[in-house]
């Protein structure tokens, strides 16, 4: 793997700018159910679409992916991490929303959000 992708993808999740980072596909249903969820839970993230820009040449995309491999123990997209913590994906941040998780998560990374419906 390029050391020059590694050390993107390791900034990038542990960026204190911008806590809440989402690799996806602009294709992907999972994906974009993903960044639904966060828009309605008023979480502000940044995302990355693997298929788009630069990422579209395919030796910089399996690069990526490879370090999101190595860093989740997971091949799909998407994957969401915040304040450098792997949430998983789509499904996995539902159930952490539906279980206190995700919550949990913000806050202890200190992370403001906009929707009442998450805060305790």
């Amino acid at each position: 793997m390029n050391e020059a992708s590694k050390t993107f993808v390791d900034r990038t999740i542990a960026d204190p700018e911008h806590p809440v980072t989402l690799f996806s596909l602009s294709w992907c249903s999972y994906c974009r159910a993903a960044r639904q969820l966060l828009e309605q839970l008023g979480i502000p993230y940044q995302a990355f679409e693997l298929d788009r820009g630069e990422f579209v040449e395919p030796r910089l995309q399996d690069e990526v992916r490879t370090r999101l491999q190595q860093l989740t123990n997971s091949g799909t997209l998407p994957q969401l991490f915040i304040g450098g913590e792997s949430l998983g994906g789509y499904t996995d941040t539902a159930t952490a929303r539906s279980n206190g998780k995700l919550a949990q998560v913000l806050a202890r990374h200190a992370i403001e959000w906009n929707n009442p419906e998450l805060k305790s």
